[in-house]
């Protein structure tokens, strides 16, 4: 399986820097990195030519910067299938929850649902769009950093070890 890293966005909502925000003394995007290695064999940053990974030593995939859901199917079939797709925005995934993702997908496209929001993982096994499934992870909150409050959050509920 591969892992795709979504690290192209404008940041518009916090900073364009996001990805590289440190959480816990790592940048986001590496923590994300860290989950997408226990599941695949290649671990891929999906970027625009201007984000500020352009220069990792990671592999790329450049996208179109059209959107988060126009570039994670640009990025995906540029990688191939199976792929998981994580925001590089979720520094602090559960194990468990990739875990019941890979488990219980049964469709081409699931994404994962936590607390009936959406978070931005998913698992793509196929590109039939209208084959897809929700698959709901409710154990514990998965948080976006989308705002300075949320990066806040975030830092606070990992030194606590969460």
């Amino acid at each position: 399986m591969k892992a795709i890293i979504m690290a192209g966005g404008k940041g518009t909502r916090f900073t364009p820097l996001k990805p590289l925000v440190e959480v816990c003394g790592l940048p986001s995007y590496y923590r994300v990195y860290q989950v997408a290695r226990m599941f695949a064999e290649e671990v891929f940053l999906a970027i625009t030519n201007s984000s500020p990974l352009i220069f990792s030593a990671l592999p790329k995939i450049i996208t179109e910067g059209r959107g988060y859901e126009m570039d994670v199917y640009e990025a995906v079939k540029k990688v191939g299938i199976p792929t998981l797709v994580f925001p590089a925005d979720t520094p602090i995934i559960p194990i468990d929850a990739v875990e019941i993702l890979i488990s219980s997908c049964e469709a081409d496209i699931c994404s994962l649902e936590n607390q009936g929001e959406y978070v931005g993982i998913s698992l793509w096994r196929g590109f039939n769009m209208s084959n897809y499934q929700d698959v709901e992870y409710f154990s514990s909150k998965i948080y976006n950093m989308n705002t300075y409050e949320d990066y806040v959050r975030v830092n606070y509920l990992c030194r606590l070890g969460v």
